[in-house]
């Protein structure tokens, strides 16, 4: 009797019209509702399960593992870095650590399944598929330590191995080198090349392409309008010139500019890498501070009234107009300048929508959880923030053009000369104009992989979303 009797206190509490307290429900009724918490919960599970084997987020996260393990390759041996054009592309230090730091995430990433259980094999019970993807998980482990090893700590367990200099392992190697160093390193590359395969077979075990075909056809029949009208307009563009006879140094044909971004490839990585950092950096420090000032308008909302008008205002402001200024106020060489003006265009849209998705919350849900008795540190984490996610991301996605272009807009407008903006205007200015055009691809190649590693985040977070489920 005394289990099925409410308690006191929690009867006065709702005798005076307050909101009920966990006290107030009996223990069958809190039985029943963790079982339906399981229960909503095991399903939700399962729909991730499902939802993760129709999309694409699996073979994007593969191929970029794939690609990372062939850049740490040509990395960690002077004579790949240094010899070959795809190695000289990665030779900044800092560059190297980056990657590495990202190689250990995405591996972690991508053989998460196989460590939860959660595979295709797993799951369909086959032992012998079961103990291959392990044996490759193994594997893509071991190329990882040794990747990181040497980008990060600068410290190649091969080469050490036999015997080389570690000193020497990032250094260029000149004419003058002796013949038996020289032997070493090429002992090295060919043993890192089998490592390297290997590896790359492994993640092949583990992605299993050949499982999922028919995701593929169908993506591809998505994809094919978009794709036909992008080959399209190569071919006019290419034959118009040519029909036309149109100067080349006023609009150079595709192929062209092709060729072009293939000679300067190793270049244009490097000068990326100058404006990506800015870029970055400016979106990490606008968007963090835009969002802290989005929850604080949110939670105060006279605060809220009296910001947002100006928060528009200055958004308003061209980028043109500020870039000068703030080239002028913070030093044109430094990069602090280009860092500023990136953060103030990514933190308006995302203090804005910040403010946007704490506010719109259903009634209903505020008043359900207040039923609950519910604190506001609870309503914010179950209600509020799960609710203002998406507004969050879609910022963070305008956020990384706006941060892309901010940075090369400011070096257009002076600064290191080593960045992809200051060196579209040296081309331009040469009437380089292939030049500049292979400058401005690579610019958009980082912008997309921008916009793709911001996504990714999206859809590892907000696999619930109503958004991310197939149609």
């Amino acid at each position: 009797m005394m289990d099925d009797a409410l308690d006191r206190s929690a009867m006065e509490r709702e005798s005076t019209g307050a909101a009920p307290t966990s006290g107030s429900f009996t223990g069958a009724q809190k039985s029943d509702m963790e079982a339906a918490t399981a229960l909503a919960l095991a399903e939700a599970a399962d729909e991730i399960t499902e939802y993760e084997g129709r999309s694409l987020g699996k073979d994007f996260l593969a191929l970029t593992v794939i690609f990372l393990i062939v850049v740490t390759y040509h990395a960690q041996n002077p004579i790949l870095t240094y010899t070959t054009q795809f190695g000289r592309s990665w030779r900044n230090a800092t560059f190297q650590q980056v990657l590495g730091i990202t190689l250990i995430a995405t591996v972690l990433a991508l053989i998460w399944p196989v460590l939860r259980g959660k595979s295709a094999d797993e799951k369909a019970g086959a032992q012998g598929g079961r103990v291959l993807q392990w044996a490759a998980t193994g594997i893509l482990l071991a190329y990882v330590v040794f990747a990181g090893a040497s980008t990060i700590l600068r410290w190649n367990p091969v080469s050490a191995a036999l015997g080389v200099d570690p000193a020497l392992m990032f250094e260029q190697v000149e004419d003058d080198t002796l013949p038996e160093v020289v032997a070493q390193l090429e002992t090295a590359v060919l043993i890192t090349t089998v490592f390297e395969y290997v590896a790359i077979v492994s993640v092949i075990v583990i992605w299993q392409p050949w499982t999922r075909l028919g995701l593929y056809r169908k993506a591809a029949r998505r994809q094919l309008s978009a794709i036909v009208v992008g080959v399209i307009v190569l071919v006019l563009w290419e034959t118009i010139i040519a029909v036309l006879q149109v100067q080349e140094f006023l609009l150079p044909r595709p192929s062209v500019i092709a060729q072009t971004f293939i000679d300067l490839y190793p270049r244009l990585v490097g000068m990326a890498w100058i404006t990506f950092q800015n870029a970055v950096w400016g979106f990490v420090i606008g968007s963090g501070l835009g969002i802290l000032t989005g929850i604080v308008s949110a939670r105060f909302l006279s605060f809220s009234r009296a910001l947002l008008p100006i928060a528009i205002a200055i958004n308003a402001i061209p980028i043109i107009a500020l870039a000068p200024i703030f080239n002028n106020w913070f030093g044109m060489m430094n990069p602090v300048s280009k860092i500023a003006l990136c953060a103030v265009l990514t933190y308006f849209p995302a203090m804005i929508s910040t403010v946007r998705g704490l506010t719109s919350v259903e009634p209903l849900a505020l008043e359900l959880m207040r039923s609950y008795a519910a604190s506001q540190i609870e309503i914010f984490r179950k209600v509020r923030l799960p609710n203002a996610l998406p507004y969050i991301f879609s910022a963070l996605k305008v956020g990384t053009t706006l941060a892309t272009i901010g940075a090369i807009v400011s070096e257009y407008f002076g600064g290191s000369t080593a960045g992809l903006g200051s060196n579209i205007r040296s081309f331009a200015g040469l009437f380089q104009y292939a030049e500049a055009w292979a400058a401005i691809v690579m610019a958009c190649l980082f912008g997309i992989l921008f916009y793709l590693v911001v996504s990714a985040v999206e859809r590892s977070l907000l696999h619930w979303h109503v958004s991310f489920r197939e149609k």
